[in-house]
């Protein structure tokens, strides 16, 4: 029994589904500077499309609304931070803490560099509706487990189970969006490596007291 093949139809040499994927590209690239420059609540399905040298048929092609799109480039955003961020944490170069400083600074050069991923990241995710939330608290989560990675790397001493349900990580996350967003809002006046210095320097204080907390439980025990 033969099976027959699809084929997806090509038009100019180009597969359907490849174009509709480049389309898909654009529509992401313009969500990404409507809402970073003009605002969620300001922009609509026009004006993305309009961006993206695209009719309004082929948004809805890709995505079911505008609150649809917002979701996909927030988390393009978080994903590739959160790549990066990896795997400058698992690079042998350097001290666990130069790792930890690498990452604070490709985060918050991101920022100064695109405004977009800042006004996207720290002001547009917010209140939109309880799904985004729910993107912006997984994102959240994200940035604890990096910060409680840095921890563990840096403080060996510190109890792994208790670290893992503690709220401090959490705290700290928190810490570096306060301070992102205070940094922005002034628009970037203080010193990237002072911004740098004073969130390692809180860093390290905290993870100090954690791990003299485990090296006292230790000696008791």
């Amino acid at each position: 029994m033969k099976t027959k093949k699809t084929r997806s139809r090509v038009y100019g040499g180009i597969k359907a589904n490849l174009r509709q994927a480049e389309r898909r590209k654009k529509l992401i690239e313009a969500g990404l500077e409507a809402f970073g420059t003009k605002g969620y609540a300001k922009t609509n399905i026009k004006m993305i499309c309009g961006i993206a040298g695209l009719t309004e048929r082929y948004f809805y092609e890709s995505f079911r609304h505008k609150e649809d799109l917002l979701r996909v480039v927030y988390r393009e955003l978080i994903d590739e931070g959160q790549r990066d961020a990896m795997a400058a944490l698992e690079d042998n170069e350097g001290t666990p803490v130069d790792a930890a400083a690498r990452v604070l600074r490709m985060f918050y050069q991101r920022f100064y560099q695109d405004p977009r991923r800042a006004q996207i990241q720290l002001f547009e995710i917010l209140g939109v509706s309880k799904n985004i939330d729910r993107e912006y608290q997984n994102a959240m989560r994200l940035l604890a487990d990096l910060v409680r990675l840095f921890l563990y790397k840096v403080f060996p001493r510190i109890h792994e189970e208790k670290l893992s349900r503690s709220i401090i990580p959490t705290g700290l996350a928190g810490s570096i969006i306060m301070i992102a967003h205070e940094w922005v809002l002034n628009g970037f006046v203080t010193p990237l490596d002072d911004i740098i210095s004073e969130c390692m320097d809180l860093f390290m204080a905290m993870g100090k007291h954690l791990n003299k907390k485990s090296g006292s439980r230790s000696e008791r025990a």
